[in-house]
């Protein structure tokens, strides 16, 4: 499943509904702020123009009935133009009734999410805060993974556990920035270095 991939990004949402309880309009209310991990996927798998097909999303969902759940979503996702919120939204849903499309919804939490990538020979980068400054650390792998939070951020217990599992802490800067702006930094310092996504 992880072998064509060359970046992941795995997003931590505290909130994120993991059943059908919204609609593509009340994303951000019944959905429990699906709307950021809407924007965090069109961040992660659309360059201007086009996809990224060496790109996965994951969103690990926290949020009730029954969390958690991962939603693996790439490329393989068909839209006419640059997708919107609710475009995403009505992917994601479709996948949260069990239909068949592009998105995989495992049962499975952020840490077992890392642990997957990390099997799978990735180099798996924490961003927080109070990491280690990204202008000073050098993203030298083939396959780089990174594990950001929603607008809440990581539960204490599980940052410690993520700060442990994780290859390294890297921060973007001392301010907390949006999930969808972080993702497409980190996608700018990658393109910039040479590591050009396709």
């Amino acid at each position: 499943m992880l072998a064509s991939y060359r970046r992941v990004f795995v997003l931590h949402s505290n909130t994120g509904a993991t059943a059908p309880v919204f609609t593509e309009e009340t994303l951000a209310t019944y959905g429990g702020r699906m709307d950021v991990i809407a924007r965090a996927f069109i961040s992660a798998i659309w360059d201007t123009t086009s996809p990224r097909r060496d790109t996965l999303f994951v969103a690990v969902l926290h949020g009730p009935p029954n969390p958690p759940a991962a939603l693996y979503i790439d490329s393989s996702c068909r839209f006419v133009r640059r997708p919107g919120e609710r475009d995403v939204a009505a992917v994601i849903l479709r996948a949260l009734r069990g239909e068949e499309g592009c998105v995989a919804l495992i049962k499975q939490g952020t840490l077992e999410a890392v642990r997957a990538l990390k099997s799978e020979g990735f180099q798996v980068h924490l961003l927080v805060e109070d990491g280690e400054d990204l202008e000073n650390f050098r993203l030298h792998a083939s396959r780089l993974a990174f594990v950001l939070g929603d607008h809440i951020g990581f539960p204490k217990d599980l940052l410690t556990k993520l700060k442990s599992e994780c290859d390294s802490a890297l921060s973007l800067g001392r301010k907390s920035y949006l999930a969808s702006h972080c993702i497409a930094y980190i996608h700018e310092v990658l393109d910039r270095a040479g590591s050009v996504s396709f």
